[in-house]
């Protein structure tokens, strides 16, 4: 009887000790999915806002053009649209989508009488 009686406590404790084991399974969490982007700007303007980063796929991004004075916007390379609108405006927008690593250039050019309001 005991003998039964330990055996017993040893399975209680064995079963105790394995209930508490750290090797549970664990679920996978998703992997977000992130890209790099990198914004440049030419001589003559600037760009808004500071996107310099790493984003989650999918993410949308709309970047400002500005050129300084006596400087206009010339064009953008890099984005999703290339916005016809910009020709005669004070400030330019384009729009990304991060969908793998994104290099994106804003060009301005000296303002000249022609290109003048």
């Amino acid at each position: 009887m005991k003998n039964l009686l330990s055996l017993t406590l040893v399975i209680i404790v064995c079963n105790l000790i394995q209930g508490c084991s750290t090797d549970f399974e664990n679920p996978e969490l998703p992997t977000r999915i992130q890209y790099k982007l990198t914004v440049t700007v030419g001589e003559g303007g600037s760009v808004s806002p500071d996107a310099n980063g790493t984003y989650d796929e999918g993410v949308a991004i709309t970047l400002t053009a500005t050129p300084n004075e006596g400087y206009e916007f010339d064009r953008w390379e890099g984005v999703d649209s290339h916005p016809t609108q910009c020709a005669m405006a004070r400030h330019c927008r384009a729009a990304i989508k991060i969908d793998s690593d994104r290099y994106v250039s804003a060009f301005f050019k000296i303002e000249t009488e022609e290109s003048r309001p």
